[in-house]
């Protein structure tokens, strides 16, 4: 399992609060090869993509990131982690 990492390179976690561009906002809401999620959410619902995360984005809805564009997403930044 690849770990999944902000672009900056702190691991992703469930809860977190991110950034995007100038405006967005968003929280991590499933991880998906963990098969865990948000109270509220059901990874299960994700389990066809098998990897990366689900993120409830303010302007877009649900975004789904696999590995791969977590890394190579500059705009997309760690706020805060969940308490």
């Amino acid at each position: 399992m690849t770990a999944l990492r902000y672009q900056e390179g702190q691991d992703v976690r469930l809860g977190d609060s991110v950034h995007w561009g100038c405006d967005a906002r968003g929280v991590v809401v499933a991880m998906l090869a963990e098969q865990a999620a948000l109270p509220g959410y059901v990874a299960a619902d994700w389990a066809y993509l098998q990897r990366g995360c689900i993120i409830e984005a303010s302007a877009s809805g649900l975004v789904h990131y696999d590995a791969e564009g977590l890394a190579q997403d500059e705009d997309l930044v760690l706020l805060a982690r969940a308490t």
